[in-house]
């Protein structure tokens, strides 16, 4: 292999010729770091869905008051969770500010007052602790992480030696677009 010396006028490297084959190499290398950036949203996509956390249900009852008691909870009631159900105003929105550790049976402070008498409600997570991921879903996670990162890996790379080529090399760099 030739080493390009910008100090001399002997032969360089890349040749003329070689511009169509470099070409088609950097094509594929882009057509590669264009699949892996589809399989990094593909895994984030699977984290996203992983990581929401269920909507809780259970019945409450509050009088007038910042407080509401919920019983026959199914699902942890998360801190920040949107408050809905018949007879629950939608403007504003009530949301769960603070409640018992463990987010099932209990009292609740909510984010403006209410007057329920035994409604069905529904909990939608908007904020506070996830439940997810337990603690046996550390080898998938460590998986998924070592995938991203050789991928990542490989795109530097791959940037490195194109910018490095086009540094040394008196070979402009191919026209973009159709």
């Amino acid at each position: 292999m030739l080493v390009p010396n910008p100090l001399t006028t002997g032969p360089v490297w890349p040749i003329t010729g070689d511009a169509p084959d470099l070409h088609a190499i950097i094509e594929a290398q882009a057509a590669t770091i264009t699949d892996q950036e589809a399989l990094l949203h593909a895994y984030q996509g699977v984290l996203n869905t992983a990581q929401a956390p269920p909507p809780a249900t259970g019945t409450g009852s509050a009088t007038g008051t910042a407080t509401l008691t919920v019983s026959s909870a199914n699902g942890v009631i998360l801190i920040g969770a949107a408050i809905s159900g018949a007879g629950v105003p939608t403007t504003p929105a009530p949301t769960i500010t603070a409640g018992p550790q463990g987010g099932g049976n209990g009292t609740y402070t909510t984010s403006i007052a209410l007057t329920l008498t035994s409604v069905p409600l529904v909990f939608t997570p908007g904020g506070g602790l996830s439940p997810w991921p337990t603690p046996s879903d550390a080898d998938t996670l460590n998986a998924i992480l070592q995938a991203q990162t050789a991928v990542l890996r490989n795109q530097t790379a791959l940037l490195m030696q194109y910018q490095d080529l086009l540094n040394v090399s008196q070979t402009p760099a191919p026209p973009t677009g159709p």
